[in-house]
């Protein structure tokens, strides 16, 4: 009886391997660089971190002329300076330097979670609807063609327009959609 039993749950796992290599797993594919550049939230959020590295460059930049013009100064005066004012300029200089490097490292760190603040709702809308499509088409993946990972792909499977398409008009087309 137990022979039987064995045989019997190896019959089923055999026929659930059959049924499952039957079906075949659906893959699709977008390309986020063409949905980022059509999607217009994506669009204000690369333009207001355009507007933000611009006055980080400005300020970098007059910091930038304030220590050349102070090093030129320095240039032409050093030889009629005592020893010690000489020595003490040289410090200011310096710390001035190093100053400008440490707001260099700022300014980009600021740069670096301006950019995460302003793309991460733009992230979490593409990816919802990119979910939503993966969940209503019964994909197994979707992959993106941006990332270079897909050497060569069926442009059926090509999504990229239907995520644009539903992030125009605000989310998914399904009955679970907003």
């Amino acid at each position: 009886m137990r022979g039987s039993s064995v045989s019997i749950a190896a019959a089923l796992a055999l026929a659930a391997a059959v049924s499952l290599e039957a079906q075949p797993t659906k893959v699709g594919y977008v390309n986020s660089e063409a949905v980022l550049a059509e999607f217009a939230l994506a669009q204000d959020a690369q333009n207001a971190l355009q507007a933000s590295l611009r006055g980080y460059d400005l300020e970098i930049q007059e910091l930038e002329e304030s220590l050349r013009t102070g090093a030129e100064e320095f240039r032409q005066k050093q030889l009629t300076m005592t020893p010690e004012a000489r020595q003490a300029r040289e410090q200011e200089l310096l710390n001035q330097e190093q100053a400008l490097q440490q707001r260099r490292a700022d300014l980009n760190t600021q740069a670096q979670q301006r950019q995460v603040d302003l793309f991460q709702p733009v992230m979490d809308a593409i990816k919802e609807v990119i979910e939503e499509i993966r969940v209503e088409g019964n994909y197994a993946m979707i992959l993106d063609v941006a990332s270079r990972a897909i050497i060569t792909a069926d442009p059926s499977l090509d999504l990229t327009q239907e995520v644009v398409s539903r992030l125009q008009t605000g989310g998914s087309a399904g009955p679970g959609g907003r």
